[in-house]
């Protein structure tokens, strides 16, 4: 490294020399400028006084000859003084300019500075040659002529090299004066701040920090003294960091060791809390499973109907218990950041289509409009989560119908523009009571309602909205909540639009079609919706006079059809049996269901706004018959449960698909024994017992299987395990399913279809009987799904809702068979999508896992595994459909038809 010192410009000496040197060259040029400037006027003045003098007297010699116009006289005159050294020219000129004589150069320079003008600038006068001044010759006062002398200035440049000269030696002097107190002061000063810096480098470079500097006098030495106390305060810090150090490690290990502890502290607590969570759920579950499966056989038993309805009071109130625990289980799961979202396309309509549908019952009772508003610029499809979006939404809606009394409920979604991008805005509007503003900003706080006795009015456990903020914020998006006390209240959802298709086009009325279209007494949330659609489409809603009619069915049945040439399109409540009537008596042109369904309501304002025929499909009437459980006689099930309650309500509950030969066995070691020593067609194995626990136990029995080459027998968990590692033991054990307690009969009903040969029915309308593929390991349905669909409405609104899906469903089938007979991988991408959908909505959870895996497949374009991924897909629909009969307990209408029918499409 360098010395500090080592160049002596950039020293403190070195600068100080140059600072003096500097000062004294720029005082000597400013003081020799100066000097030279004065000298230079005081010579034009003088120079101006000698001229001017030797002109007059020349002027008073030469006034007599000048008068007489005598030449000689005059010129005799100027010869006295041409002999004069500085003057170069002298002449006598008349009156009116004439020379009457002159002596000197015969040339003139143009520019002669001219001394009578007054102040003369020293600059001119060191860049001329020669000077001119003239006087008047005067006779009697009269002027009749003058005298011009011109002088040159030679003897100027003498005068300033003098002036210079002394300025230099002056300089000199100074400059050797300041050098010399430049010296004491280096001596003084610079010397000892040397000697310090160099002291500091020398601690700096060797961390030597018991060298001291040298003490000085006056302000370097008071530099010195703080240094040295600098360096004594170090020292003193570092012996205090060395008796620090010396128990420094034994500190690190205890502070280590505690560090252990409390995270082991920690661990344990998060698997207390997993195994706490898992072990209540499954004893709450497993008294339910008893109560849930013993109500359910006595809600379908022939009862009175007082009884009968006690029991399915009984039913539906455990299955809410059960909800209740689900979405516990559900905000462990998002808590733990395990839950996923897909991104997949989707439709926005049809989810408003799905939400609104399935909630319209229940706005039905309350006397409440439910409606849903889709701008025109929305897309027909996104990337997204359509079930998670869905019960996001359903989240929003139910919340609103629970704290509406009366009013309505509007579902609207709109694009707006952010700096990241477009979003859709998805917002349910309130006519409810509304939300205190201090309490906005806990809403979507888990187990957090706007007010305690909110939970004891109302019910819920407050852990919905925080469920739906976690799902918003997996999409990418963010929730919020506007609301007035007493108003009502508005949840809104934005999500970023990716992967976005075009918008629906867009409906413009023919000019010649008439404009007016008249509401009827139409809710505030179906107004709304439907004064926005027609507003875009070119149509004027009027309160009276001609046009077009849009009025409820119970109000065109009360005062008959309109007058008026228009078209008259009557809105039925989902449910409600009144449209055929209505097309039959000609009240209505078509009937179109209220909540409105973008689906059925786009193509009727199309034909309005086209002038084409109106749709006149009408809501199909009421249809009943009895429902039929499908029976598997002759099957062979051996039942392991320690629990004499469950073995009991298992055994009930299979006599009801006419299984009664079954072996119970009360723990896994004896059913080990009883697989080995009898064929079985289905074991049903608990997960807990004594012994030998029944995970254990299936291993056992497919060991044995491999060993001896045996037939493989389906074996199913049926558990309480919903959470914690039991939940997902079955896998490891090679079990072929799931069946958690408490169970329904509808889920045993899909499980016995999947693994067993089902019987001829009892009733005459079969079902199909073809052994079910064993496709998922899970259950048929979905039951979250069946429990919200049973709490929306009645069996009028179920059997509506299974029909749609009887009736849409082989439909999504055969178009997605047919694009795979085409090869046509997008193709089969929609179609798997929409069966997916529908199958999600209505809680058909194997075709709906299938129909994903099938568009996940088909979205990678790998065609070579599409037909293994949809084979034996239909009869997994008719083993599903089947299952929805049982689970939902609503009339199939002709079974026999309505079976025929569904094989008929899905057969092709």
């Amino acid at each position: 490294m360098r010395a500090p010192l080592s160049n002596p410009i950039r020293s403190l000496s070195g600068r100080l020399a140059l600072a003096v040197a500097s000062a004294v060259a720029i005082a000597l040029l400013l003081l020799t400028g100066l000097s030279t400037w004065r000298e230079v006027e005081r010579y034009a003045a003088a120079k101006r006084d000698l001229l001017r003098m030797t002109a007059q007297i020349l002027a008073a010699s030469a006034a007599q000859a000048t008068a007489q116009g005598d030449e000689a006289a005059a010129q005799s005159t100027l010869r006295a003084i041409a002999h004069g050294e500085a003057l170069v020219y002298a002449s006598v000129e008349r009156a009116d300019g004439d020379i009457l004589a002159e002596q000197g150069i015969g040339l003139r320079l143009s520019n002669d500075i001219d001394l009578d003008q007054g102040a003369v600038s020293p600059l001119d006068l060191m860049t001329t040659r020669t000077l001119r001044v003239s006087v008047p010759i005067l006779e009697n006062a009269r002027p009749i002529g003058r005298v011009v002398l011109v002088s040159d200035n030679r003897d100027l440049a003498e005068r300033v090299a003098e002036v210079g000269l002394t300025a230099g030696f002056a300089g000199l002097l100074a400059l050797a004066l300041g050098l010399a107190v430049s010296m004491g002061l280096q001596r003084s000063v610079t010397r000892p701040l040397a000697a310090l810096a160099r002291t500091m480098d020398g601690v700096r470079l060797g961390h030597d920090y018991s060298r001291r500097a040298e003490a000085g006098s006056g302000e370097v030495g008071a530099l010195a003294e703080s240094f040295n106390d600098l360096l004594r305060a170090v020292n003193e810090r570092d012996r205090a960091i060395a008796r620090y150090n010396a128990g420094l490690e034994e500190e690190i290990r205890l502070r280590t060791h505690d560090l252990i502890e409390a995270k082991q502290s920690a661990d344990e607590a998060n698997a207390a809390k997993s195994v706490f969570l898992a072990t209540m759920s499954h004893e709450i579950r497993t008294p339910m499973n008893g109560m849930l499966v013993m109500a359910e056989l006595l809600a379908s038993a022939d009862l009175p109907p007082r009884q009968q309805r006690y029991a399915k009071v009984i039913a539906r109130s455990g299955q809410s218990l059960l909800a209740i625990i689900n979405d516990i289980l559900d905000f462990a799961k998002v808590e733990a950041g395990r839950l996923e979202v897909e991104r997949i396309p989707l439709s926005p309509r049809d989810v408003a289509d799905t939400v609104v549908t399935l909630f319209a019952e229940r706005a039905r009772s309350a006397g409440l409009d439910l409606a849903a508003q889709i701008d025109g610029d929305v897309p027909r499809s996104l990337l997204g989560d359509p079930v998670r979006l869905g019960q996001v939404l359903g989240n929003f809606v139910s919340n609103a119908l629970k704290f509406t009394a009366t009013g309505h409920v509007l579902v609207r979604m709109q694009m707006e523009h952010e700096t990241s991008g477009p979003v859709l805005r998805i917002a349910v509007s309130d006519t409810g009571i509304g939300i205190p503003q201090d309490r906005l900003s806990g809403i979507f706080t888990a187990f957090t309602q706007a007010d305690q006795s909110i939970a004891r009015r109302f019910g819920g456990t407050g852990l919905g909205l925080s469920i739906a903020e976690r799902l918003i914020v997996a999409m990418g998006g963010r929730v919020g909540v506007e609301s007035r006390l007493g108003e009502g209240s508005t949840f809104w959802a934005r999500i970023p639009v990716e992967g976005a298709e075009g918008a629906e086009p867009v409906l413009r009325r023919a000019p010649a079609l008439p404009a007016a279209v008249r509401l009827g007494a139409l809710g505030g949330a179906t107004r709304a919706a439907l004064t926005a659609d027609l507003q875009a489409a070119g149509f004027h809603p009027v309160e009276s006079g001609e046009g077009h009619w849009i009025v409820e069915a119970a109000e065109l049945l009360a005062s008959g059809r309109p007058e008026g040439g228009g078209r008259v399109i009557a809105l039925v409540p989902i449910g409600d049996t009144s449209g055929p009537e209505l097309m039959r008596a000609g009240l209505a042109d078509a009937v179109l269901r209220r909540p409105l369904a973008q689906a059925e309501w786009r193509p009727l304002l199309a034909a309005l706004a086209e002038g084409t025929a109106l749709a006149v499909e009408a809501p199909a009437a009421e249809e009943s018959a009895a429902a039929a459980l499908p029976s598997f006689a002759g099957a062979r099930v051996l039942l392991a449960d320690d629990s004499a309650v469950n073995r009991e309500v298992a055994a009930e509950a299979l006599g009801r698909f006419g299984v009664h030969d079954i072996v119970c066995v009360e723990d896994g070691a004896a059913a080990v024994e009883a697989a080995a020593a009898h064929r079985f067609d289905l074991v049903l194995m608990d997960g807990s017992m004594p012994v030998l626990d029944g995970f254990s136990a299936a291993i056992a029995i497919r060991a044995r299987e491999a060993r001896d080459g045996a037939v493989r027998v389906p074996i199913v968990a049926l558990t309480a395990h919903v959470v914690g590692d039991g939940a997902e033991s079955w896998q490891a054990a090679g079990m072929d399913g799931r069946l958690a307690k408490p169970f329904t009969l509808a889920q045993l009903g899909g499980l016995l279809a999947q693994h067993l040969r089902a019987a001829p029915l009892r009733d005459p309308a079969d079902i199909v009987t073809s052994e079910a593929p064993r496709i998922s390991d899970d259950v048929l349905l979905d039951e979250p799904t069946i429990a919200n669909l049973e709490e929306l409405g009645d069996r009028d609104f179920l059997a509506r809702i299974l029909r749609l899906y009887i009736a849409q469903a082989p439909q999504a089938l055969l178009e997605l068979e047919t694009a795979l007979a085409r090869g046509d991988a997008p193709a089969v991408s929609r179609a798997a999508h929409g069966l997916k959908s529908m199958s999600a909505n209505i809680g058909a959870a194997q075709v709906k896992d299938r129909a994903g895996a099938i568009e996940r497949t088909a979205r990678d374009g790998d065609l070579t595994r599409l037909a293994e991924a949809a084979s034996g897909l239909d009869s997994l629909l008719t083993c599903t459909v089947t299952a929805l009969h049982l689970r939902l307990d609503v009339p199939t209408g002709s079974a026999e038809g309505e079976q025929s029918e569904m094989a008929h499409a899905i057969g092709g």
